[in-house]
Parts: C-alpha cells; structure tokens; sequence
C-alpha cells in the first residue's frame, strides 16, 4: 500500500477520531454547565432549608438502613456508629453479616450485646441461608442478620430487606460512615414528593486519611496521595459533571450502593436485587427505570449534591485496578441486558442521553481512545501524519478533561465548601497530567475487565482494605 493510499485512510481515521471527541466534550460540557447552576441553586435552597426543624416534625418518614457487611472488621465499627450517631427521629438499622470470615460479627456483639431470636417472616427476596436473626440488647433499633455468603451484595441486601419494616430503605456499604445530618438532608427531598420519588441518592466522597472515632469525623484531612486524590476528582466529575445533570432530565443511571435510598414497594415490583450481575447497584437502576416507563408511571429517580457520607477507597494501583475491572464488567452486563431501551422513545431522555454515553463512552470509548492514539502514532512513524495532529488531538483529549475537572469542582465548593483552596488547586493540576499516569490505569482495568466479561466472569472480586491508623 503507498503512501498516498495510507495518507488518505489517517486523514479519514483523523476526521472519525477528532469528531469523537468533540462530541464528547460538548456532551461533557452541556452536563457540566447543568450541573454547574443545578449546584447553584440547591446552594441557594440549602441556605435556605431548615433541615433541623425536620426532626421534630411528626411527618418525618421512618427509614430501615440496611449495611450489607462482608469482611469489613476494619470499618464496621465506624460505620455502625456513625448510623447510630444519626439525627432522624425514626429509623431501624439492619447489618447483614454477610458469610465473613473475620471478626465483623465480634466487633458488632461487642458494640451491640447481641441475642438470637426467633422471627417469623417471608423471603419475598432471594437470598442464601439465613443461619441466625440477631437483636441488640442495647438498641432495639438494630438486627443483626447472619447468613452464608455466596450470592455476592445483592443476597445480602435482600436479606435485610426480608425483614426490614419500613416503607423506605437505605443501602449503605460496611465501609462507610454517614455525616449526621444526611437522612434528613435526603428524606426532606423524597418529603417533598413522596408519590413520585422511587429511588434517590447524594455525593459521597473517599475518607482516606480522615480522622474518625466512634462513628465521628473528627477532621476532614483529605489524602495528597495521588492515587487517592485523583478518585475524588473522578467523584466529582461522576456526581457533580454527569449525575446532577442526567437526575435534572430524570435520566440518572446510578443510585450507588455505598448510599442509595430506594421505595420499598418498587423493590417489591423488582424482585429485590439481582445476583445475576457482577455488581448490584447499576443493573438495579436501569431495570427500576425500564418496569416504571413500561407501566406508564410518573416517578423519579434523583441525584443530590448533599455530602452524606464518606467511603473507603482502593488505596494503591492493584485495589483500583481490581475496583474498576469489576466495575467495568458491570457496565458491559447491563449496556448488554437493556441494550433494548437503547434510542427507544418509551424510555425518554434516559434513552436519548445516558444510554449512549454508557455504550459509546464507557464500554467502547477507551478503545476508541487507544486507537486514536495509536492510530496517529503508526501515521507519524510512516511519515504520512504531521505531528501536529498529534498534538491538536492530544489536547484536545487534556483540555476536555481539565474543563469538565473545573466545572464540577466550581460547582462542589459552592455548594459544600469542604476542600481547602490548596487541595483544590492540586487536584486541577492533576487534572491537567492525568492523560499521562492516571487514565492509562483506567484504561488498562477496562480493558481487563472487557476480557474478563467475554470470559464469562461475573465475580465480585473485592478488593484489598488498607489497614486503618485512625
């Protein structure tokens, strides 16, 4: 093949290539701006509620928070505390003590002085074998539920929600610790519009080098480590970027397990969660938004940017890589099992919005990156592409990233004012270098878990904690 025939296919593969990303940072763009002014106003909103009053009131709706709990000796303790430490005047608290194999269920007697009991109930949710059901002596608001393990998150959540009693429900993974004032930040927001409000979540971050004791942040010191800071860059981007905007179009894909409030009689609708898919919270989601639109029910599904909780996250590259190839795998199942709602008017903006982003973003978008750079690089060495091209596309691909970084960190000091004026200057620089380091580890655990799914493998694959000096 000559030169002018190679010449001719880069200059075509260019033109694909720019066009991608334009439409993508103009997609990033709408959102972030939406994003950015949806920050504003609940800033407005938030000076202006009077979240305390709410606890008072004799309308508050009672919640069952339920910590599904695996292996999680090195937080549960925190965690437990934290949910204890709570300002909402009516809630139940169910652990499930999920087949672990350390000493998860030890710290919770020694917190709660827990004593079997007998209770009579029906498994509208599948779960594995419940071997005890647990009361606190202490508390009469918390059940401990011991079962075997072997259907991954979804059997344990569905096992608490197998005897949770209240009409509302809330996930919260056993390596999280709430702010005190989350529920009732949430619950006025469901309060509001208790008819149409099926499922609802807020922005939690990674509490990495946080200073905790007995549920408490003591001090917010949040990680220089870069592995760290750049995951709550990307929490940013995810939240305030992307999931702020898709809640406003009632196109929001996600309500996260590390803290997701769902209605109880949708769940019911569902069969509870599936352990068909590698993960829990993304399938849930979608099949939430696809029975409702089937029905023909109005509802939403929303996002917050209330800070509500803070979570533990991978703390070196192989807990991130491990943490993402699952993730990956989970986005591909569920792009896969309702590829049917794709471009499907029945399913509104959802279908229009969000869905092609996850297909042609998160499932195809980092081969459609590589090849781009690979692409410019075999035309480079062939000597038929300028390295301008290069040049012009690569920053293309950075200032793409830095703008969305800007947007959605302007719009979370807004509105919550957490992170110091130096962190926040670190972290737009890390945005400007992260095609460099970081995004090549995302890419890799993508890819990884791409082959992992062609493979069939639907494991949960946790990933290591990093021992606790807090």
């Amino acid at each position: 093949m000559n030169t002018a025939v190679w010449a001719q296919i880069t200059y075509i593969a260019f033109l694909i290539f720019l066009s991608y990303f334009l439409i993508l940072t103009v997609y990033y763009f709408f959102l972030g701006i939406m994003g950015f002014f949806e920050g504003k106003l609940w800033s407005r909103k938030r000076d202006v509620e009077d979240y305390e009053q709410s606890y008072f009131t004799t309308f508050a709706i009672p919640i069952t928070i339920i910590v599904p709990a695996h292996n999680e000796e090195l937080w549960i303790a925190d965690c437990a505390r934290s949910i204890m430490n709570l300002n909402y005047p009516k809630y139940e608290l169910i652990i499930v003590e999920d087949g672990s194999d350390d000493r998860t269920l030890d710290i919770l007697d020694g917190i709660f002085t827990l004593k079997p009991v007998d209770m009579a109930y029906a498994k509208h949710y599948h779960e594995s074998r419940t071997i005890a059901i647990l009361k606190s002596e202490k508390n009469r608001n918390v059940t401990v539920v011991r079962k075997e393990g072997g259907l991954k998150k979804a059997g344990a959540v569905n096992a608490g929600l197998n005897i949770a009693k209240y009409d509302y429900v809330c996930i919260v993974d056993g390596d999280t610790v709430l702010e005190q004032d989350s529920l009732l930040k949430v619950m006025a927001e469901v309060q509001k519009d208790p008819a149409r409000v099926v499922g609802i979540g807020s922005y939690f971050g990674l509490a990495n080098g946080f200073k905790i004791k007995d549920g408490l942040i003591k001090e917010r010191s949040f990680s220089y480590k870069p592995i760290i800071a750049y995951q709550n860059l990307e929490y940013l981007r995810s939240f305030f970027g992307n999931r702020i905007s898709w809640s406003k179009l009632n196109a929001m894909p996600i309500v996260a397990g590390g803290f997701g409030i769902w209605r109880k009689d949708i769940l019911y609708e569902l069969g509870g969660y599936s352990a068909e898919f590698t993960c829990e919270d993304l399938p849930l989601t979608f099949q939430a938004h696809k029975y409702i639109a089937d029905n023909k029910k109005d509802y939403r599904i929303e996002m917050l940017p209330q800070c509500v909780s803070w979570t533990d996250g991978p703390s070196n590259i192989a807990s991130l890589m491990k943490q993402r190839e699952r993730w990956q795998r989970v986005v591909i199942e569920m792009a896969w099992e309702f590829r049917t709602m794709l471009l499907n008017p029945r399913y509104g903006t959802l279908a229009f919005l969000t869905l092609p982003y996850y297909l042609f973003y998160e499932v195809l978008g980092v081969f459609i990156e590589l090849a781009s750079i690979a692409f410019i690089l075999v035309g480079w060495w062939l000597g038929v592409l300028d390295i301008r091209a290069f040049v012009a596309i690569s920053i293309l691909m950075i200032s793409s990233q830095v703008i969305s970084s800007f947007l959605s960190v302007s719009s979370f000091m807004r509105s919550q004012r957490l992170f110091p004026t130096a962190y926040v200057i670190y972290l737009m620089l890390l945005s400007v270098v992260e095609f460099l380091c970081y995004r090549w580890i995302i890419s890799f655990a993508k890819i990884y878990g791409t082959v992992n799914y062609f493979r069939g493998i639907k494991k949960y694959n946790q990933y290591a904690r990093a021992k606790r000096t807090t």
